[in-house]
């Protein structure tokens, strides 16, 4: 059952989605905010696990799996078993369909959209998933975003 009030925000127009993550996952953490990541495949949690270590590149965002000792008192988590993964503040889905529903206990979910065709059709059905379930997700552009931020 989906939690009631959960947010769900598609970040779209992302030129590089590794690197959107790493400033959006430093951005909930600054908040104090739990986090966990779900991806595809222990491949795929690997490689953002090696991108958490290098970006930010003067800063440390603490980080595990799941399945680590140190996950219930580690701020984020990144995994791709949504059954080992908690019930946190916020959700980054790394993944190419909308989250199983026994993830629907999360506050917030984030999902980070690159400016590709491929990528946008995913995220279209994703999009629709979440409506289907009773959530109307929020849209931010991003290169909206940049051009605001540089014009003030």
């Amino acid at each position: 059952m989906i939690r009631a009030g959960m947010d769900v925000t598609f970040y779209f127009n992302v030129k590089h989605r590794g690197h959107a993550l790493c400033q959006l996952v430093g951005k909930a953490l600054a908040q104090r905010l739990t986090i966990n990541v779900l991806t595809a495949s222990d491949a795929d949690s690997r490689e953002l696990d090696r991108l958490l270590w290098e970006i930010p590149q003067i800063g440390f965002l603490p980080h595990c799996a799941a399945d680590d000792p140190l996950a219930p008192v580690t701020p984020i988590v990144i995994d791709h078993r949504p059954a080992l993964l908690s019930d946190r503040a916020a959700l980054f889905n790394w993944t190419e369909a909308a989250i199983p529903a026994e993830l629907d206990g999360h506050q917030r979910v984030l999902e980070i959209v690159e400016r590709d065709d491929a990528a946008r059709d995913q995220a279209r059905e994703r999009w629709r998933s979440y409506q289907a379930r009773g959530v109307t997700p929020q849209a931010v552009d991003m290169l909206e975003l940049a051009a605001q931020r540089q014009a003030g």
